[in-house]
């Protein structure tokens, strides 16, 4: 064979073998020649769009399969389109990657939600459990399973002392917030003072805060029924005994001292 000859065939099998050695262990790049790891992906107007997958549960692999066979590896990343609401393990819309023996959201789960008072309301003593405005009769759905954090807070101020012999008379006047969820009922005392002075001045509607605060688990897509109410205690010593007129007291005033209930969720 011409030597000639023989060292061009060398040279270029060297040449395929080099390029065969690149393109196995070189980076790769779509919509660019020069990716910075090995594989960079390069567009000012797309992105990438990840498998969409419907999860059933947190801790199944399915319907997510390995073509090699076997478990699926660790780090496998999908886009769940499915949300379950067992209560257990529930899934939502989002990206999850698989850690081994869960799907684990790399989504922050954040719901909170606010209900307020309306309009002020003066309760009388002898009308009974009377409805807090626009939170009488109210719906929370629950977008998560797992732990809420309720918090009622409540406004209660008195209404006019009936008299003043002595200078200066001091009275207080009573009443029971109701709050029920989901059909139990939890009660909060509230009080607040007035004063007259012999004059004939009332200070009144001394705004008294009262907050109650409750944990609960709760199921996703699940709606809550929720009441605020007030029953105002007998009222001596206020005029027409707390029943009517300036002699009722004052629950919040919106925009200044609502009452309000608000839902936010803890975790799983």
């Amino acid at each position: 064979m011409n030597l000639k000859l023989l060292d061009l065939q060398r040279l270029v099998l060297s040449v395929l073998i080099f390029s065969t050695s690149a393109s196995l262990f070189s980076q790769a790049g779509i919509n660019t020649t020069s990716p910075n790891g090995i594989l960079e992906v390069n567009s000012p107007v797309n992105g990438i769009v990840l498998p969409r997958v419907v999860l059933t549960s947190a801790t199944l692999e399915t319907p997510v399969l390995n073509p090699q066979g076997g478990e699926i590896p660790i780090g496998t990343v999908v886009y769940n389109t499915a949300t379950s609401i067992t209560g257990t393990d529930d899934v939502y819309p989002g990206v999850y990657v698989w850690s081994g023996t869960e799907w684990f959201p790399k989504f922050a789960k954040k719901h909170a939600e606010f209900f307020q008072q309306t309009n002020y309301f003066q309760p009388a003593s002898n009308a009974g459990y009377q409805n807090v405005p626009n939170l009488n009769n109210r719906t929370f759905t629950a977008r998560y399973s797992g732990k809420y954090r309720i918090e009622v807070s409540m406004n209660y101020g008195t209404g006019y002392i009936s008299n003043a012999s002595a200078g200066c008379d001091v009275a207080f006047q009573e009443g029971i917030f109701r709050f029920i969820f989901d059909g139990t009922t939890y009660l909060i005392p509230a009080r607040a003072m007035a004063t007259r002075t012999h004059d004939g001045t009332n200070y009144y509607a001394i705004w008294e805060q009262f907050s109650f605060v409750k944990y609960v688990n709760l199921v996703a897509g699940t709606n809550y029924v929720f009441d605020l109410d007030f029953d105002q205690a007998d009222s001596p010593g206020f005029v027409n005994n707390g029943n009517s007129g300036t002699g009722r007291g004052y629950i919040g005033i919106p925009d200044h001292v609502p009452c309000s209930v608000e839902f936010v969720f803890i975790g799983d």
